[in-house]
C-alpha cells in the first residue's frame, strides 16, 4: 500500500497543481467541508464554497454551522503560514489553533474544578466520555500534550517519504485520544495531521465524510489492538483515494472541453 502511495504522490507532485489558479484554496475548502461535515455540519460543499468565497450564507441553515466553517478555514490558513515558518509544536501553539477553530462556537463550561472556555483555547477541566470511551483525566492533559509535542518535534525534521504520513497519522491518533479540549478536538486533530503535511510540502490529507464510520472504527480498533498500523493504514487509504481523485480531475481537464447537446 505504501508503494502505491509513493507512486501516486510522485505523479501528483509532477502535475504542478500549485500553478493551477486557486487550486490550494479550493483543496483546503473541500477538506474543511469534509472535516466539519464529519462533526455534523449541515452545509453542503457548494454552500461552503459560496460562504468562504462570497460570504453568502445558506438559507435555512444554522448560523453556528456557518461560523464553524469560517473558523475552521481561518485555522487552516493559520497553520499553513506557521508551517512555512517551520514552527515546532507546543501546547501554546495547539491552544492558538483551538482558539481559531472554536472562536465563534466555543463557550464557557463551569465545573467543580473551575471554568474553562474553548473559544479561548482553555484546556478542559472536566472528564470527557464519548460512547463507551473515557478520555484521560483532565489533570493529566497538560503533561500528555507536552509529551506529545516533544515526541513529534524530535521526529518532524528527520522523517522522509512514507514516514511523514505515518507521523501525521500518529499525531492525529494520539491527540484525539488525549482529547484536551471541551470541544473541537476532532477538527483540531485533522488540522494537526495536515500541519505535518504542510511542514514537509506534502499533499494534504482529506478524510472523506462518507468514510466517517470506517474512520471511527479505525480509531477504536487501533486502541483495542494497541497497534498504530491500523490507523496508519486507514489514513493511507484516504490519501490514495484523495490523490486518485485529484489526478483524475486533472486528466479530465487535459482531455479538453466537450460539448454536450
Amino acid at each position: 500500500m505504501y508503494k502505491k502511495l509513493n507512486i501516486l504522490v510522485k505523479e501528483y507532485k509532477n502535475l504542478n497543481l500549485q500553478e493551477v489558479i486557486d487550486y490550494e484554496k479550493f483543496c483546503i475548502i473541500s477538506i474543511v467541508w469534509h472535516s466539519t461535515k464529519i462533526e455534523g455540519c449541515s452545509l453542503t460543499e457548494t454552500d461552503t464554497k459560496v460562504l468562504l468565497e462570497n460570504d453568502i450564507t445558506a438559507a435555512g441553515k444554522p448560523l453556528s454551522d456557518h461560523l464553524m466553517i469560517k473558523d475552521h478555514f481561518a485555522a487552516f490558513q493559520f497553520i499553513k503560514e506557521q508551517a512555512k515558518q517551520k514552527r515546532k509544536l507546543s501546547v501554546e501553539f495547539i491552544q492558538e489553533i483551538c482558539r481559531l477553530v472554536m472562536k465563534n462556537t466555543g463557550s464557557t463550561t463551569n465545573t467543580i474544578s473551575g471554568s474553562f472556555d474553548t473559544s479561548k483555547g482553555d484546556l478542559r477541566l472536566a472528564q470527557v466520555y464519548v460512547d463507551k470511551k473515557y478520555f484521560p483525566d483532565y489533570r493529566k492533559v497538560l503533561k500528555l500534550l507536552e509529551q506529545l509535542c516533544k515526541s513529534v518535534n524530535e521526529k518532524i525534521d528527520t522523517v522522509k517519504g512514507a514516514e511523514i504520513l505515518k507521523l501525521s497519522a500518529d499525531l492525529h491518533y494520539n491527540f484525539v485520544n488525549i482529547h484536551p479540549f471541551g470541544d473541537g478536538d476532532g477538527r483540531i486533530s485533522r488540522l494537526l495531521m495536515n500541519y505535518i503535511q504542510l511542514y514537509h510540502n506534502e499533499p494534504l490529507i482529506k478524510i472523506f465524510t462518507e468514510d466517517r464510520v470506517e474512520y471511527i472504527d479505525a480509531l477504536n480498533e487501533t486502541e483495542e489492538k494497541e497497534n498504530l498500523e491500523v490507523f496508519r493504514a486507514f489514513i493511507v487509504k484516504q490519501e490514495i483515494k484523495f490523490l486518485n481523485a485529484e489526478i483524475d480531475k486533472h486528466k479530465k481537464i487535459n482531455n479538453g472541453f466537450v460539448f454536450m447537446f
